[in-house]
Order: C-alpha cells, then sequence, then structure tokens
C-alpha cells in the first residue's frame, strides 16, 4: 500500500488544525498526526531573553529530528508504525450535517482518486519554515492570514496542553513572540518577504498551494480547498 503524506501548515491561528480535523472527520480512514506532540519537554524550550518568557513558537522549540525520523519511518513502512497519543486537546467541530452533505461529492470523487492508498494528515505551525521538513510531504496547503485577524483569534484561546502542563498566553505573547517567529521563519516564502502578501514563484513550484484565511471564509470554504487541491 502506498502513502500520501498531506502537510497542513500555517501560522497559529490560521485555520490549518481545524481544517486538519474537518479533513479527518470526512475521511475517517486517515490518520491524523499534530506537530505539537513533537514539542520538547517544559524545561526544555527556549527562553525569550528580551521578553523573558517562554518561546513556544522558535523552530527550536521542536524535537525536528525525532519528527524527521517519525515521518521517513512512516514512509518506510508505509504508515502501518503509526503515532503515539497526542496531546492536542478535542475541540467542537463546525462542519454541520449540511455541510458534509454538500462536501460529500468532493470527499467521495477523491476517495476514489486515492483508492489503494493510506492516507496522513500532519499539521503544524512550523512545517513549511524549511526545504528539508517541507520535502517530507506530497501534498502542501499552507493556511495563513493577517496579523489582526490572528491575533484576535490567538488571543481568545485559554490555552494550549504543553507536555508537562498548561500553558496561557502572557499579556502581548502574540505581539512580542508568535507574529515575530512567524515572520522571521516564513518571509522567505512571500513576495518582498511580506507575510501579508502573495507567495513566491519559487515557494508554488515547491509546491505549496496557500489559503488566505482573512476571515471572511468560513470552515465549508476551506475544506472544500483543501479537497481540491488534495485532488490535484
Amino acid at each position: 500500500m502506498s502513502l500520501v503524506i498531506v502537510g497542513i501548515g500555517g501560522p497559529s491561528s490560521s485555520g490549518k488544525t481545524t481544517v486538519a480535523r474537518a479533513l479527518h472527520l470526512l475521511l475517517p480512514k486517515a490518520t491524523l498526526i499534530h506537530l505539537d506532540d513533537f514539542y520538547y519537554p517544559d524545561d526544555q524550550i527556549p527562553n525569550d531573553h528580551t521578553h523573558n518568557v517562554a518561546n513556544w513558537d522558535c523552530p527550536e522549540a521542536i524535537d525536528w529530528e525525532k519528527f524527521s525520523n517519525y515521518i521517513k519511518e512512516l514512509r518506510k513502512s508505509d504508515g502501518a508504525n503509526l503515532p503515539v497519543k497526542s496531546l492536542e486537546m478535542d475541540t467542537p467541530l463546525k462542519l454541520d450535517e449540511k455541510d458534509v452533505a454538500e462536501l460529500k461529492p468532493a470527499v467521495d470523487a477523491f476517495l476514489e482518486l486515492i483508492s489503494g492508498k493510506r492516507l496522513i494528515f500532519v499539521e503544524g505551525f512550523m512545517l513549511f519554515h524549511d526545504e528539508a521538513i517541507l520535502l517530507l510531504f506530497d501534498k502542501k496547503l499552507f493556511f495563513h492570514g493577517p496579523h489582526d485577524v490572528l491575533k484576535d483569534r490567538r488571543e481568545s484561546r485559554p490555552g494550549y496542553q504543553t507536555v508537562d502542563g498548561f500553558w496561557e498566553d502572557p499579556p502581548n505573547y502574540f505581539d512580542n513572540i508568535v507574529w515575530p517567529e512567524y515572520k522571521r521563519t516564513h518571509k522567505h516564502l512571500f513576495e518582498n518577504e511580506d507575510v501579508e502578501s502573495k507567495l513566491t514563484e519559487q515557494s508554488k513550484q515547491l509546491g505549496i498551494a496557500d489559503f488566505n484565511n482573512d476571515g471572511t471564509s468560513n470552515l465549508l470554504h476551506m475544506t472544500r480547498w483543501a479537497l481540491q487541491q488534495m485532488s490535484l
């Protein structure tokens, strides 16, 4: 059985995890892996000395060797070695029965297209910052959005489960840590290094399909787009 690994990336609060869960709901035989499960333990998360706070949004917070080896092992085993228990918290999905029915033709067409293949979704905030990681995936879906939209979403969240406990953002964490780290690590993907602009042609040639989640699209639209992109 051959394997299709779909990377679903993007900055915090861009919609990537919600879309990944929606796809997993629609394609229940697929496997969903969260990059957050490869964070280092809490006491190994880098400290931002400028603001004297843990930096969960830099590449150095993730055990990339463990993650890369894990994906490569999945590839070798055609997905027979599946993931460890996830730290991700369950959240209610926004696809209702009407949405599921509306998406059924696209789902059926995609299932026919990948018949006989094992499907794995990998979602995370730092999947496309480095070409060596990016190349681990067969399909690459990148959700992003403008600063103000992402900030409002991030600051509405209660917090995040970690390896050793629970993290709540301190005041101004988005502007001090999240957004600057996203810009630093992803600006090379965008025209004029402007993360609120368009992807460069080189990024597109690497197979990255992007969705600008600017607050005008709902989960139905984003999920339909993802199914279309995976079918190309």
